[in-house]
Formats: structure tokens, C-alpha cells, sequence
């Protein structure tokens, strides 16, 4: 007798209490929670995105690094074998045969010695050179006034004997005492860079470029095209940051050339005067957890209806009163447990199918709000079924008008509703009548998101043979049931109905061009 008295004093002051303010700071404590979590899910998905790109960076980045050295080892030999005063014209068949002996990888072409005034004086690829002056280009000027001291990486340029773009790599020749006598050059096929540029996977809007201190692009890929020569004055994402003495680092910011905001990072070269930057588009990186905002926010939905079903059976409970018995307690404990059953039921199943739905590689919004749209509908009538009695059908059919009609006018499908005054059904459970109200919002739903239909008319009647008919019936284009009978939503409806403990059947009716009738039929035992 002291436990029960216990148990009937706890529901008795919950009853008394105020339970709006409990489910409010639960509700508030899951969504602190929901919200720490996404912003958590979002910085490990950004920290991995800035080290993905910075890996990239680096790769492209040690590729030029090697390719440079390779460069420049060619032409300080190069240097070093030239004969003292042999950089003129009386020396040209002398020098290349000296120019020939190296053995180049396929991207490289040259090398090719100029002499102090800028001219072709030996080539290794043609004998004699063509008489070509090339005092005007930055590769011989800059050494021929000193600017350049090692090694010098032109902006891309078209090459004057491969007819095809191209970057050069120089050194300035000189004799004993110092003087400039010359240039020595070797150029890198700019169809290298491109093709491993082409292979990057850096998203639709992504961007990923080898850039020179003095301000110009060598190449990059922007928005899945390649380009070189830009001046980064237009897209200044790093730049100035370099310039400032940065080695590498982050960013987050628009472009000047497309408005495209950009996530990632730049990796400076420790050898030569080049940094790489590779950045994600912004948009394709929300991409990446804007579906995981979706599950929580609906995780948070889903806790804070449960929350709000079980302040209700809580204030069901302290209705009972203190001259409650002992087993109207325990029936009521049966009864939570049935709901937990039914939202496992429904509400989990569905959860569980829009899960698995994330998996699929491209994720459809619109089919999310859909899904989530549905399962709102589902908790409401679950909270429905908690209220009312589960053997009045006409309350049954009045709570699924209510909930389904509002989103029909809002697709422009109009409802007729033909229902007669229907009698009760003697041991028809809440939870059979939660079975009906789906089976009948599955049907609605389908005409909603599927039948392109103008008119829905539900009726009901009492038919000879002790059975209650409901029909919803549309005039959309209707469909092959044979084809579709596998899939869930009929499935579902041909489960709920052979739940029902009074007995029921369903039958479905559709062809292509002539609409679809749903006629649902239930058992109307003998009154006792």
C-alpha cells in the first residue's frame, strides 16, 4: 500500500505543477545541444576540406619545385661547359653539339643559348637556329640588366620555335671577369602543367593556381576551366598576404574575377618565387553538411513532440486523481508504451528511410522537405490518436480532413467530402485507429506528390454486411499497381490494414489516364 500511495503522490504533484515550463527547457536543452553538435560536425568538416586542399597544394607545389631544380641543374652545366668566348656567331654548329648531349624530359624543350644582344645563337633542337631576336622578352632583359641574379621563371608564353605556349627557365652567361655575354634558356611545355591541372577534382566552383610573386598566374583551373597569364590583381584571395611574408595559411573570401566565395588554402615555396592556392567553392562545401542540419533539426522535432506526448500523458495521469487505482496507473504505463511502439513504428521507420536516403550521393531538397512534410503529418496524428476515441470513425475521418486538407488546396487539388454518419466500431484500439488515419493520409499523400490530379473525393458509408467503406478517389493520371506494388507506400498501407484487430481490406483500383480509387473496408462487429 506505501508504494502505491507513492506513485499516486508523485502523478498527483505533476499533475499540480506546471509542465509547460519543463517540456520548454527540455525543447531548449535539445536544441543547445542540436546546434553545439552542427557547429561541431561543421568544423571537423571545414578542417578537413583546408587539409585536403593544403595536401593538393603541397603536391602541386613539390611538382614544380622538382621540375625547376631539374631546370636550373641543366643550366648551370650548360654554363659551366661553354667554352670562354664561345657564346658567337663562328661558334654556332660548336655549340650545338654541346647543347645536344642533354638528354631532356618530353615536357622540356631547348635549352638554347642567346648571345649578349639577344640573339639566337644555338639551338638543340635545329641547326643552324633561326636568326630571331629575343632582346624585347623578360627572360633576356632581366639578366641583360641585372634584375635577375639565378635562376628566372618567365609569365606563359608562346615559344618562338615549338609554336606552342610555353614558360622558360634562364640563367645569364658571363665570362672571367664577369661581364655579361649572354643567356642560357630552357622551356617547359605549358601542356604539362594543364593535364595535371585537369586531373584536380576541386569542385564545380573550385580553384586551384600556380602563382609568381611578380603578380601572374603561370596556370591554374577556375570553375573547371584552365587558364594562364591572369594577373592576380583581379583575384587577390592570397596575394597581398604573401607579399606581407606569409609561408602558407587559410582562407575564406570572394573573388574578384567571378564573386565566388572560396575555401582553402596556399602553400608558398621554400626555392623559388611561386606559391599554389586550392580552394573549394563555398556552396559546395555547405553541400557537404547542410543534410546533417536536416537530421538534426528533425531529431530535435522528433524529441521535443515526445517530450510534449509524454507532458500530456503526465497531465492525462494526474486527471486520474489520488482515489486512483493501482492498475489504472499501470494500464496508463501500457498505454506510453504502446505509443513509443507506434512513433518506433512510424516515425522510426520513416526516420530510418530518410537516413539511409543520405547516403545516396546526390542528395534531392526538395525530396527531404517532402519526406520530413510527411512525417509531420504522422506525429500529429500520433499525438491525435492520444486524445480521442479509437471506435468513432467519424472523429477518425475528422482529424485526417483536418490535417491533409490545407496542404491539397494549397497544391490546388480540391477535396469533396461525402461522409455519412457512421456508427461506432466496438473494439476497434487507438492503435488501429492511428493504422486507419495513415492507411488514409498514405492515400491523400500519394494524390498530393503524385497522381497530377484536379479533384479528390473521400467517401464513406455504411454498407449491407455489417462493413464501413471509405473510398478516396482522384482523377489524375493514375498509375500500373502491378508495377508499383513493391513499393513502400502501398506496402505500408497493406501492413496497417491487416494490423487492425476489428479485420479490414484494402483494395486499390488505377490504369493509366483514369485516375486511382483507394477503397478501404472495415469490419463492423455485432454489437453485444
Amino acid at each position: 500500500m506505501t508504494i502505491r500511495k507513492n506513485i499516486r503522490s508523485i502523478f498527483a504533484r505533476f499533475s499540480r505543477a506546471s509542465i509547460a515550463p519543463i517540456c520548454a527547457a527540455f525543447s531548449g536543452l535539445v536544441l543547445v545541444l542540436c546546434v553545439l553538435e552542427g557547429l561541431h560536425f561543421k568544423s571537423k568538416v571545414d578542417a578537413e576540406y583546408y587539409r585536403q586542399t593544403e595536401n593538393i597544394a603541397q603536391i602541386l607545389l613539390v611538382d614544380f619545385d622538382n621540375d625547376a631544380a631539374t631546370a636550373n641543374a641543366i643550366l648551370e652545366r650548360v654554363a659551366a661547359e661553354l667554352p670562354e668566348g664561345s657564346v658567337s656567331q663562328p661558334d654556332r654548329q660548336a655549340l650545338h653539339r654541346l647543347l645536344q648531349r642533354y638528354v631532356l624530359h618530353p615536357s622540356m624543350i631547348g635549352p638554347a643559348i642567346l648571345d649578349r644582344d639577344g640573339r639566337l645563337i644555338a639551338s638543340a633542337t635545329a641547326y643552324p637556329a633561326p636568326d630571331l631576336s629575343l632582346k624585347d622578352r623578360n627572360t633576356f632583359r632581366v639578366h641583360a640588366d641585372g634584375t635577375a641574379s639565378g635562376l628566372y621563371v618567365s609569365a606563359p608564353l608562346q615559344g618562338v620555335l615549338a609554336r606552342e605556349p610555353e614558360i622558360q627557365f634562364s640563367r645569364a652567361l658571363r665570362d672571367k671577369s664577369g661581364a655579361f655575354s649572354g643567356v642560357v634558356l630552357l622551356s617547359y611545355r605549358l601542356s604539362y602543367f594543364v593535364r595535371l591541372y585537369e586531373k584536380l577534382k576541386v569542385s564545380d566552383r573550385g580553384l586551384a593556381a600556380l602563382t609568381g610573386r611578380d603578380g601572374v598566374v603561370r596556370v591554374r583551373t577556375l570553375n573547371g576551366a584552365i587558364g594562364y597569364g591572369a594577373e592576380v590583381s583581379r583575384m587577390p584571395l592570397v596575394y597581398n598576404r604573401i607579399l606581407a611574408g606569409e609561408k602558407s595559411g587559410t582562407f575564406d573570401s570572394r573573388s574578384g574575377i567571378d564573386e565566388v566565395t572560396r575555401v582553402g588554402s596556399f602553400v608558398v615555396s621554400p626555392t623559388t618565387p611561386f606559391y599554389v592556392a586550392v580552394g573549394y567553392g563555398a556552396d559546395y562545401l555547405r553541400g557537404q553538411y547542410i543534410g546533417y542540419f536536416y537530421i538534426l533539426g528533425l531529431c530535435w522535432l522528433v524529441l521535443t513532440a515526445a517530450m510534449a506526448a509524454a507532458a500530456a500523458f503526465i497531465h492525462r495521469l494526474g486527471k486520474l486523481g489520488q482515489q486512483a487505482q493501482l492498475d489504472i496507473v499501470n494500464s496508463a504505463l501500457a498505454e506510453r508504451r504502446k505509443i513509443s511502439a507506434d512513433m518506433h513504428d512510424s516515425i522510426g521507420a520513416s526516420l530510418a528511410s530518410l537516413l539511409a536516403y543520405f547516403t545516396v550521393e546526390n542528395v534531392n531538397l526538395s525530396e527531404v522537405k517532402r519526406r520530413i512534410g510527411e512525417m509531420l503529418i504522422e506525429l500529429r496524428l500520433l499525438v491525435d490518436s492520444i486524445e480521442t476515441d479509437g471506435s468513432d470513425i467519424n472523429m477518425l475521418l475528422g482529424n485526417v480532413r483536418h490535417r491533409m486538407a490545407s496542404g491539397l488546396e494549397l497544391a490546388g487539388i480540391d477535396l469533396h467530402w461525402d461522409v455519412d454518419d457512421l456508427p461506432q466500431i466496438d473494439g476497434l484500439a487507438e492503435r488501429d485507429a492511428l493504422a486507419i488515419k495513415l492507411i488514409l493520409m498514405e492515400a491523400l499523400s500519394n494524390v498530393l506528390h503524385h497522381a497530377n490530379a484536379a479533384n479528390v473525393t473521400l467517401t464513406a458509408r455504411r454498407e449491407p454486411g455489417s462493413t464501413i467503406a471509405i473510398v478516396v478517389a482522384d482523377d489524375g493520371g493514375g498509375f500500373d499497381p502491378a508495377a508499383a506494388g513493391s513499393g513502400r507506400g502501398l506496402s505500408n498501407m497493406r501492413k496497417r490494414i491487416a494490423s487492425v484487430s476489428t479485420g479490414g481490406s484494402l483494395s486499390i483500383d488505377s490504369a493509366a489516364g483514369r485516375g486511382t480509387t483507394v477503397r478501404l473496408a472495415l469490419n463492423v462487429p455485432p454489437n453485444r
